[in-house]
């Protein structure tokens, strides 16, 4: 008997495992300027590729911080994301270089961002505007995130 419960004790673990591994990345609360967004990380490309994907909703203030190994050109579409975006794109030092509304068309538009962008920032449509944050806004981050 022991045997046994000691064996679905395991397996029990091991599906809990399973079931947080594939679950939504923990939020972290970043700033731009005074701003609080409560943020996924994307650092690794499988992280970064799936993006937003599949949400039908995003609640106010939360969105997607993805993160790069080093400053490049990123190429963002919308495929397979049903919700209208607005990203900024920030240099290492953390200044907003650009914003972009991007809006739902099955990945048909590329967005492209300045070559020096290391991390991009995904949140509802009309946010960067609404906070009236424009480009030389700075991100805070509460700890440091290296991409890969």
């Amino acid at each position: 008997m022991k045997k046994n419960v000691k064996n679905h004790s395991v397996s029990l673990l091991l599906v809990l495992l399973l079931v947080v591994s594939c679950g939504p990345a923990p939020l972290v609360t970043v700033r731009v300027n005074n701003i609080n967004a409560l943020v996924e990380i994307a650092s690794t490309p499988q992280q970064r590729e799936r993006g937003l994907m599949h949400r039908d909703q995003l609640p106010k203030d939360q969105g997607l911080l993805m993160v790069f190994a080093q400053p490049q050109e990123v190429s963002l579409w919308m495929l397979n994301t049903p919700l209208p975006l607005a990203v900024g794109f920030f240099n290492g030092q953390g200044r907003l270089l650009k914003t972009a509304e991007m809006l739902p068309d099955g990945g048909k538009t590329l967005y492209h961002s300045p070559p020096e962008t290391l991390y991009v920032l995904e949140m509802n449509q009309g946010w960067f505007e609404r906070y009236g944050l424009e480009p030389g806004a700075q991100l805070h981050l509460p700890a440091p995130v290296v991409g890969r």
